[in-house]
């Protein structure tokens, strides 16, 4: 344990003393923690101090090195997979759209990948894999099994408890701090499927603007969306401000008044799972509702950020015709049916 004392002396000392980790020193100091040679109180110092420090774009790109080097990786046979990198911890306050957003883009021809884990801090919300569960898709599936769905359908959650058991074991410690670190940012770039880009959620302009950098560099290609409650979600009667993440790259601005989407969408759905269920399955009837529109928008805006459409106006039409033919709602039943009849094989068949 006396190795990782260093890690908590940089970003510990005092004003004048304390300073950011290098890429490498951020690297080996996840390293140690999730091979098990850093004690709880020594995690807990190193996080909290992190945060009041704030972490940098060098940090993350260490840490999130760090931890896909322990994540089981899958290499699904799929061209142009898209990663929807959605908040851990879950939504609190707002319906969790994020797999019927998966599941519109999905059928309009473009594979997606979710993934997530269970009882994440701080929000503790409603989550991908409740929405999934209460729909009759297990969340926690053998990789090998995930494979198979993306091959097939295009689309798969992957669960952190399966790909990443190491990172997962840090969970009851982070439900300590009652406060954000940076591990929040970290899981979201986990990428296990290994998708050629990333569309990753952000709440605060501010650090979504630090963290730009450091996802360039990991995940050339891909977007960050400062969307509510650190959502991958453009909603419907709002404004919604989308960075690429080349730093030279402009701002794409999401007017969804002026797209048709006038109606704002201000739904608030408690924390029971079953309701979130009942959303999405009322978004792919195509039942007409602020959340339908919210994730009809935002299903639009993947297509058109992942290179599957040239217009935006394009990506809006497809999201419009899958919901309207029923694309969607046959493709969550497809799900559902590989989900139950996959035999659950051996995880080396599918991770290296």
């Amino acid at each position: 344990m006396e190795a990782f004392i260093p890690y908590i002396q940089a970003v510990g000392r005092g004003e004048k003393l304390k300073r950011d980790l290098t890429r490498e020193e951020a690297r080996q100091a996840l390293e140690l923690i999730l091979a098990g040679k850093a004690t709880p109180a020594q995690i807990g110092a190193f996080l909290i101090t992190q945060r009041v420090k704030g972490e940098t774009a060098e940090e993350i790109i260490g840490f999130v090195e760090a931890a896909r080097a322990v994540c089981h990786q899958l290499y699904p046979k799929l061209p142009d997979l898209l990663d929807l990198g959605t908040p851990y911890d879950g939504k609190a306050r707002t319906p969790q759209l994020a797999v019927a957003i998966a599941l519109i883009t999905a059928a309009a021809g473009q594979p997606v990948v979710l993934h997530g884990a269970p009882d994440v801090p701080t929000k503790r919300g409603i989550t991908p894999a409740h929405v999934l569960s209460a729909l009759g898709i297990p969340a926690d599936q053998p990789l090998s099994t995930v494979a198979t769905q993306l091959e097939t359908l295009g689309i798969g959650y992957l669960h952190a408890p399966r790909f990443a058991p190491a990172w997962h074991a840090l969970t009851p410690i982070r439900q300590q701090f009652g406060l954000r670190t940076a591990l929040n940012t970290v899981e979201k770039l986990l990428n296990p499927a290994n998708a050629t880009r990333c569309v990753v959620g952000f709440f605060h302009r501010n650090y979504l603007l630090r963290m730009r950098p450091a996802i360039g560099r990991l995940f050339p290609g891909s977007w960050l969306i400062q969307g509510i409650e650190g959502s991958i979600e453009c909603r419907a009667g709002r404004t919604t401000r989308l960075y690429p993440a080349d730093a030279e790259g402009k701002p794409l601005v999401i007017e969804a008044p002026r797209l048709g989407f006038a109606t704002s969408d201000d739904t608030v759905v408690p924390p029971d799972p079953q309701l979130h269920a009942e959303v999405t399955q009322s978004i792919l009837q195509d039942r007409p509702s602020p959340c339908r529109d919210t994730a009809l928008l935002t299903a639009g805006v993947l297509l058109y950020l992942s290179g599957r459409v040239d217009r935006l106006a394009d990506g809006l039409g497809q999201a419009r015709a899958v919901l309207a033919e029923g694309k969607a709602l046959r493709l969550l039943a497809d799900w559902r049916a590989l989900s139950q009849r996959t035999p659950y094989p051996t995880e080396a068949s599918a991770a290296t």
